[in-house]
């Protein structure tokens, strides 16, 4: 698809529309490629094994989970009749139980991610979520003048309602996201700084 006809089906004609909007969707991709590599590199510095997910889609996935030791274990979720959802990242800690690991920059549409989280825990897969804050603010939720407004993590039944829990036990852990990489820190405080709600 050309600029010009992703102007005309999307943005109204509009080709500056479109131009900025690929930029930011290029740029996003880019700097989500960027950050789930830094939180790799960072794992297996500590000594963890660490599967990106590309590695986990191009792997023939028995045999290698079968050398991990990872025994009724998959790579993938059921998300649906026919979806899949992977991973961003999988990390094989020593119990030989599969850790997700999603590195979440942007927050996603609210339906994608409950049907994200609700794959996971029918799977009775441990995950665990490294965001931006407005990331974070969408998954467990936030305060609010009358009370506690729960986040999706609650409906999808992965965090008990009514406060912030970001995961102590369960399947669900919920972290901030921080980048070794100075450059990529940068870039996804920018990336994040639109999508925060004015104070």
């Amino acid at each position: 698809m050309t600029l010009r006809q992703a102007a005309r089906a999307c943005w109204c004609d509009q080709t500056e529309t479109a131009r900025t909007r690929v930029r930011l969707m290029v740029e996003a991709g880019l700097l989500h490629r960027l950050a789930s590599s830094d939180v790799g590199i960072g794992l297996e510095a500590a000594g963890h094994t660490v599967f990106t997910e590309r590695e986990i889609r191009t792997a023939d996935a028995a045999e290698l989970l079968a050398d991990l030791g990872a025994r009724g274990e998959t790579f993938a979720v059921p998300a649906g009749a026919r979806a899949r959802h992977w991973p961003d990242l999988v990390l094989v800690p020593p119990d030989g139980r599969l850790v997700a690991v999603e590195v979440e920059l942007t927050p996603k549409p609210a339906a994608a991610l409950r049907r994200i989280l609700r794959a996971y825990r029918q799977a009775g897969r441990r995950v665990v979520y490294l965001g931006t804050g407005p990331v974070v603010r969408q998954l467990h939720g936030r305060a609010a003048p009358g009370g506690w407004i729960d986040g999706i993590a609650q409906a999808a039944g992965l965090l008990p309602t009514g406060g912030p829990d970001p995961g102590a036990g369960g399947l669900l852990r919920i972290r901030p996201f921080t980048a070794a990489d100075p450059g990529v820190a940068r870039q996804v405080e920018r990336h994040a700084s639109r999508y925060r709600r004015p104070a």
